[in-house]
């Protein structure tokens, strides 16, 4: 079988599966590749105080959206959630808030620091899912936002996943879609194509990764985040795209700090996967 394309970063190719339509990286980096990508730079932003706050902002803005959802099926008290890379712990700090008992799971030690810090505790460990000690069955819901893709084996991501929760506990999955518009426009040329995106999912791709991982009762829906023009600016710098990237830059040139900083919820790349596990 040849590959489908060529990655434009390194000599990593694309393949495709045609059975399911799931694609993923072949050769796939090696751990000192990846390493080094998820470094303490890995977090968009310019490194001030000033941006740190924006872009907590509009992460916690999209953690919102996703709470919103999460708490109208999750009808325990004080529902206990892990996170799986939960980056510098955005997403758990809003779901503190709103009554969650938090923990999260992240790769990156720098992360780790930051999200503690901000959670007041030891919340979050350092590592994977596969390597950890959590205890069987003992979590209400689990949280992987834009993770799954970066996995090395999702099966095995999967039955780990499945080991913490609880019997018909609540997977939420968010992961760059190739059914997006975004997709279907950029082709070969996606933004979502880098080095660090081990496999990349249709609808039918992940509904089959769940149901075979045993969860069940898969629900699947489009994803909006809560971006700026000044945050997009930015990931377009980190990964440019030809010709967008120019676009993008340049739009930001134009408008002024304020707008470009104002908020708006765009639908552009994502997908929520939401399954229970089988009891």
């Amino acid at each position: 079988m040849a590959p489908f394309f060529k990655l434009q970063a390194g000599g990593y190719h694309v393949w495709r599966c045609a059975a399911c339509g799931l694609q993923f990286l072949h050769p796939q980096p090696d751990d000192a590749t990846l390493g080094a990508i998820y470094s303490a730079h890995y977090f968009l932003g310019d490194g001030t105080r000033e941006s740190e706050e924006t872009v907590l902002a509009l992460k916690r803005q999209t953690a919102a959206l996703y709470l919103n959802q999460l708490r109208r099926l999750v009808k325990a008290k004080a529902p206990r959630l892990l996170e799986l890379g939960c980056g510098r712990g955005e997403f758990l700090m809003e779901a503190h808030a709103r009554g969650f008992d938090v923990y999260g799971v992240e790769y990156s030690h720098h992360a780790v620091d930051a999200a503690n810090k901000r959670l007041g505790g030891n919340r979050v460990c350092a590592g994977t899912i596969e390597e950890s000690d959590l205890a069987d069955e003992s979590f209400d819901v689990c949280v992987f936002v834009d993770v799954i893709e970066h996995v090395r084996d999702p099966r095995r991501f999967l039955a780990a996943v499945g080991r913490v929760l609880k019997p018909g506990g609540l997977a939420y999955v968010v992961t760059p879609s190739l059914d997006s518009w975004s997709a279907k426009l950029l082709k070969r040329k996606w933004m979502e194509y880098k080095v660090e995106h081990l496999y990349y999912f249709n609808e039918k791709s992940i509904r089959l990764a769940l149901e075979t991982g045993g969860f069940e009762r898969v629900h699947l829906m489009k994803n909006p985040k809560v971006l700026s023009l000044d945050y997009v600016a930015h990931h377009f710098k980190r990964f440019p795209v030809p010709v967008w990237s120019k676009i993008v830059r340049g739009t930001r040139a134009l408008v002024p700090g304020s707008l470009a900083h104002r908020q708006f919820q765009l639908v552009a790349s994502g997908m929520v996967a939401m399954a229970r596990k089988r009891a």
